[in-house]
């Protein structure tokens, strides 16, 4: 009974983080997802797409701007909970890049009680899924995010 036990609490706790058939971008979902809630933005910016780096004006600029956000929420009030993934889609080959989309669904502390929101992420790999980096779409339409990184394919969903 005990060992039947461990093996569903053990599958249970498995099935929660094994959200593609890719266990690099699975792993690298769970890094990116820890670094953020412990706000170690350094090293979280290993994981964001180097296109988001550049027209933002570098990591530095990156983890000033992305502390000051989170100081402002907490300001007013608002504490992130957590991070989880879900509903990858199909993998996409566009341009000699791998890319998917996941539902990344914030949950949060708002002085009116718990709310959790979802947003589309983008995963992009230049080196057939071994390493993966990320565009958060935060709601913008696929259009959108085309526009601004032209090497996104047409077929990805995008979930206002």
């Amino acid at each position: 009974m005990k060992k039947v036990l461990s093996i569903l609490i053990f599958s249970c706790f498995s099935l929660s983080y094994a959200q593609t058939s890719n266990e690099n971008l699975n792993q690298q979902l769970q890094e990116m997802r820890k670094y953020f809630l412990e706000e170690n933005y350094t090293e979280f910016s290993y994981y964001v797409y180097p296109k988001v780096i550049e027209k933002i004006g570098g990591v530095d600029k990156m983890i000033e701007l992305t502390n000051a956000s989170i100081l402002k929420i907490k300001e007013d009030g608002f504490e992130i909970l957590d991070i989880t993934f879900k509903n990858p889609s199909d993998f996409i080959t566009n341009k000699n890049e791998l890319q998917v989309t996941i539902t990344q669904e914030l949950i949060m502390n708002t002085p009116k009680g718990k709310i959790a929101s979802e947003y589309t992420l983008i995963g992009i790999s230049i080196d057939n899924g071994k390493n993966w980096k990320f565009i958060d779409t935060s709601g913008k339409p696929k259009e959108k995010m085309i526009e601004r990184f032209p090497n996104l394919s047409s077929e990805i969903i995008v979930n206002p």
